[in-house]
């Protein structure tokens, strides 16, 4: 009701009419900055698998001793030499020729250990618990360790909810994996979150613009490498043969491979937190790890905990992906970690799947 002779509203509705208003603007700001799907900038360069010429340390499937010809065979001394193939990048199959089958697939939940074993992966997935010292005292919290061989490094895939590089699509884990056909699934590092910051996946660059965060390259050639944000250009890891490269982090180990005790992150993403990381020995042979966190019986894990985790693993440079909610390991159908709250919808994950055959 209008105030007699003002033609003003009362200061009440004024008020109420404010609150609304300031409610739609945040509505309409939160529809398209976290509801409606944007697409991101994407460079949308191919990074092929480079070619390699043969190597010396060449080894043939099958090696036949030659039978010595007869002094008067002209001919048969005079045929050259075999030339072996050369050797394809990203190929592991020679390097850990013990790790896979010759097609048949071989999978087991016994002894407390997951295992596959396939002719292009080996996985063994185990759980422990993991202890870490605080000034109120030792929490413990639970870890999950995907140990994995890839005859190819193909075999490590990553995928974007509903398959597009795009803010504001998000999709559960689960989901991802089974319509991929995947064998072991873990999520990501939420890149369509941040504008800023490398992004390559499976040989295609879709950013390389720099951030302030650390960033983690795997090349093509299986080698995995972890810079400080002062270390690292996008175009510079394009340029290099990149296959998958992140940039969230911190890089957590050395170029030794020892701990760290400073990180480049956030004083909230550094304390302790359910984990997601991502380890390296050699390649073709990595590690992934999941670590529960925010209840009772698992704490999680701080940085600096991480950190000295992935170093007793023996991995030579290890990353950290996204964590809190996110951190899920799915495997053999089904989420085998125990997401805080429930888990939530994510942007990208990494996948882990055997090759169709030609």
């Amino acid at each position: 009701m209008r105030l007699k002779g003002t033609g003003r509203l009362p200061v009440w509705q004024v008020i109420i009419a404010d609150v609304l208003l300031a409610g739609a603007a945040l509505l309409v700001f939160a529809y398209f900055h976290h509801v409606r799907p944007a697409q991101l900038a994407n460079e949308d360069i191919v990074i092929e698998r480079p070619v390699q010429t043969a190597s010396a340390a060449y080894v043939p499937d099958t090696q036949l001793t030659p039978t010595p010809a007869p002094a008067s065979t002209q001919a048969a001394a005079s045929e050259p030499t075999p030339v072996p193939p050369p050797d394809t990048v990203g190929v592991f199959a020679r390097r850990h020729a013990d790790k896979f089958t010759r097609g048949e697939i071989i999978s087991s939940d016994a002894d407390g250990a997951y295992t596959y074993k396939s002719k292009y992966l080996n996985i063994t997935v185990t759980q422990q618990r993991v202890a870490e010292d605080s000034s109120s005292g030792t929490w413990e919290s639970t870890a999950y360790v995907t140990d994995f061989y890839v005859r190819d490094i193909t075999c490590l895939q990553s995928v974007f909810a509903a398959d597009t590089f795009s803010q504001g699509n998000y999709e559960w884990l689960s989901n991802m994996a089974e319509r991929t056909g995947a064998v072991a699934a873990v999520n990501g590092d939420f890149c369509t979150m941040r504008k800023y910051g490398v992004v390559v996946r499976d040989g295609k660059l879709y950013r390389s613009s720099h951030s302030s965060f650390d960033a983690c390259a795997i090349y093509w050639d299986g080698t995995m490498e972890t810079y400080a944000s002062k270390d690292w250009d996008g175009k510079a890891i394009a340029n290099k043969g990149a296959y998958m490269a992140f940039s969230f982090g911190p890089r957590l180990l050395d170029n030794s491979g020892q701990p760290l005790k400073k990180f480049n992150q956030t004083d909230a993403v550094i304390g302790r937190n359910p984990r997601t990381a991502i380890g390296y020995f050699e390649p073709g042979h990595y590690c992934f790890v999941t670590i529960d966190g925010r209840t009772a019986h698992s704490r999680g894990l701080t940085m600096s905990g991480l950190s000295k985790f992935m170093a007793s693993l023996g991995c030579k440079a290890a990353y950290n992906l996204d964590g809190g909610e996110s951190s899920s390991l799915w495997f053999g159908g089904e989420v085998i970690s125990q997401p805080c709250d429930g888990g939530r919808k994510i942007s990208d994950a990494l996948i882990l799947k055997d090759l169709a055959e030609d």
